[in-house]
Order: C-alpha cells, then structure tokens, then sequence
C-alpha cells in the first residue's frame, strides 16, 4: 500500500475532529513510499524508531511525535539522530495527539471509559478546543481501590490513588488520559466523585482535596497506550495490514 493512501485512510477515522493542537498531526518523517509492516506506539523517540527498524516496519504511527507548535528549528542533538535513525531504517512517522485522546470510540478516553464500565459515557473538560475526556456513572459504586485493580490489570500499571477522606464508595466517575489533572474544576462542577488521570501534577493536589475530587492516576505513557492500540486493532480490521504495537515505558 502506497503511504499516503494509508495516511489518507487514517484521516478518516479523524474527520470530524477539529483541535488547536499543539502537535503538528499528521505525516511528520517521510522516509518509505510503500506500507506493508506498520508499527504503533505512544512516542517518537529512538527506542521506538529502533524497534520499528527491528521488525520492519516501513511507518510508525505515534500519539507523541516529533514536530510540535513552529516545528522543529535545528535539526541537531536529540531531534538530528532521531531523524537520521528514521531515514537510515526508511522509517516514516505519523503523529496524532489530541484526536486519539478524544476520539469517540478508538480514543484513550473512549477505551478507558469501557474498561471500566462507564453507563452513557458523556464528553467533558474543553482542551485544544474540544472535549477530549468523557464521564459517567459506574455499574454500581467502587471503591479506588477497585477501580485501580482494574486498570493495573487490564493497561497494565500501577496506580497511584489521592482519597478524600471519608469519601467512602465513588459512583461518578471522569477520565482524561495523560495529564490530566487540570480537569478537577470540571469534574467538581459536574458533581463528580472521582477523576482518573495519567499524572496528578504537585500543583493540583489541594485543590482535588478542596474540591472532593478523588484522583487515580494511572500513568501518563499507560492510560495513552490505550486509544494507540484501538487505532491499531481498527488499521488491521479494515487494510489488512501487519501491525505490531511497540512498547517503550516511561514509568511516568
């Protein structure tokens, strides 16, 4: 397959979303002409472009690319080896943030929000222009600790959990992948129990405990694996193509 032909199909699933996006979205390396082996991961770096090279992937789809806001000015240090790693391996590199974040089904929140049973999940926290988390009511009230058993399971990470003190069960229930956090003044406006984040930032903590907001934050890199791996399982239902998702933790 012909590598915009497979750049135009991906625009599809993204047509209708519309963000002022501090990445620059879209094909960002142009390193192959023809698609045959695609690799997905969260971020553009050497580990994943190595990887990609490794099993031989003509493209590398990321959440986290390489060109963001003016774009890259000198093509030195970090950003120069990381080019030269991609040309080298005729890598090419497709970046998409926020629409893998928001989108309504393939999205980071989307997927959260199944994982974790979410009724009638509805889009909230404008970002970029847009909505990009969603929130809803559980099947019936849990715990944190429930709640975070589940994503440790299923991403897999390891949560960390901020209570409210005597808060007891929580019922309604917001998720924003990645950095989050910034979305509790929402989340307290909403009458929201509890908000699941990727990183809870030092300076959002008094102000989730001032506001009753339970936080679970469940890693910026593992709650954005999430909507990569749903783009990826819908690539090779509809093309046909090999595709392989490339691990890199953070730890963050």
């Amino acid at each position: 397959m012909l590598l915009h032909d497979f750049c135009a199909h991906l625009e599809t699933y993204f047509t209708d979303m519309h963000f002022d996006d501090c990445s620059n979205n879209g094909l960002q390396v142009e390193a192959s002409t023809e698609v045959t082996k695609v690799a997905f991961a969260v971020d553009a770096c050497q580990a994943t472009f190595q990887q990609a090279a490794a099993v031989g992937a003509e493209l590398l789809v990321v959440h986290h690319g390489l060109s963001w806001g003016s774009g890259v000015r000198r093509f030195k240090g970090c950003i120069g080896w990381r080019l030269a790693e991609l040309f080298r391996n005729g890598v090419s590199l497709y970046a998409c943030h926020l629409p893998f974040d928001a989108h309504p089904t393939l999205g980071n929140n989307a997927g959260l929000a199944a994982m974790l049973g979410l009724q009638d999940p509805q889009p909230f926290f404008q970002y970029g222009g847009g909505l990009i988390g969603l929130y809803g009511a559980l099947a019936a009230p849990a715990s944190l600790k429930a709640l975070a058993d589940i994503l440790n399971r299923e991403l897999p990470t390891t949560c960390r959990l901020f209570p409210i003190e005597k808060q007891g069960l929580v019922n309604r229930v917001g998720v924003v992948s990645g950095g989050g956090a910034d979305a509790i003044a929402e989340c307290q406006e909403l009458g929201l129990d509890c908000l699941i984040t990727g990183e809870m930032e030092h300076k959002f903590y008094h102000e989730a405990r001032e506001s009753g907001i339970a936080i679970i934050a469940g890693g910026h890199y593992a709650t954005e694996t999430v909507g990569v791996k749903l783009v990826m399982q819908r690539i090779q239902a509809d093309l046909g193509l090999e595709c392989v998702f490339l691990d890199a933790p953070t730890g963050m």
